[in-house]
C-alpha cells in the first residue's frame, strides 16, 4: 500500500513540474577505435613451463589479447619489470596463477612491455606492441 502511495506522490508531483518546453532528441554517435571494429580482436599463446615464458618475446598488433597459461607445475606470477617494484606498465601486473590457470590483457597501446615471474625472475619475457 505503501509503495502505491509513494508512485501516485511521485507521479503527481512529476506533472506539476512540467512546463511547456520543446524536447530535443540526441542520438549518441559510437566512436570507435581499431581494436573496436574487429569484435574478435585476435589473441596470442604464452605458456609459462619450467624452462619459462614461451615464446620470450612476442610482437602483437594494439588491440591483440595476449593469454598467459601456467604449465609450470606450480605458482608462478605474470608482472611488469622492473623486479621487484613492478612500476614500468601496472597494467601488466597481472598477478598470480595456479598450475592449469591462465591470465590475459589487451594491449591497448603500442610499446614495448617486459614482465616477468616474480616468484623466480630469471622467467622473463617481453610483448612488443606495434600499431
Amino acid at each position: 500500500m505503501l509503495v502505491v502511495g509513494v508512485i501516485f506522490l511521485l507521479s503527481n508531483n512529476a506533472n506539476k513540474n512540467q512546463t511547456n518546453t520543446t524536447s530535443t532528441t540526441v542520438t549518441p554517435t559510437a566512436i570507435s577505435t581499431p581494436a573496436m571494429q574487429d569484435k574478435t580482436a585476435s589473441s596470442t599463446a604464452v605458456t609459462l613451463t619450467a624452462a619459462g615464458f614461451a615464446p620470450q618475446v612476442i610482437t602483437v598488433k594494439v588491440g591483440t589479447k595476449v593469454v598467459w597459461t601456467n604449465k609450470s607445475g606450480q605458482m608462478a606470477t605474470v608482472n611488469s619489470d622492473p623486479h621487484p617494484i613492478h612500476t614500468a606498465y601496472p597494467p601488466l601486473n597481472l598477478g598470480s596463477f595456479s598450475d592449469s590457470q591462465s591470465l590475459s590483457l589487451v594491449f591497448d597501446k603500442a610499446g614495448k612491455y617486459g614482465y616477468h615471474n616474480h616468484l623466480d625472475a630469471s622467467e622473463n619475457g617481453t610483448v612488443i606492441v606495434e600499431q
